[in-house]
């Protein structure tokens, strides 16, 4: 259950963070946190394949899942540090 407590967390953030801002002003950010949403839904079917899988297999699959967390734990944080740099997402335009 770790893995989905982890997963649900950072997709908490990230939905947070992309209903902040706005479509008009900031695609690509906005973009980049539905990848990140992918990557969480990827993360979770890895789990559920851990779960079916033998010992090796698990480890590979727990191994993505990780990974995948990761990225998009990356992915959210370089938003949210880009959006504060700039004052918050009132003040966020793409160039």
């Amino acid at each position: 259950m770790e893995y989905e407590k982890q997963i649900n967390e950072a997709r908490a953030r990230i939905d947070i963070l992309d209903a902040s801002l706005d479509n008009q002003r900031t695609p690509y950010m906005k973009s980049q946190l539905r990848f990140a949403g992918h990557l969480l839904d990827d993360a979770e079917s890895a789990v559920g394949h851990a779960a079916k899988a033998g010992t090796r297999d698990a480890a590979m699959w727990h191994t993505f899942a990780d990974s995948s967390i990761q990225h998009a734990t990356k992915i959210w944080k370089t938003i949210q540090e880009s959006v504060e740099k700039y004052g918050g997402p009132a003040n966020v335009t793409e160039v």
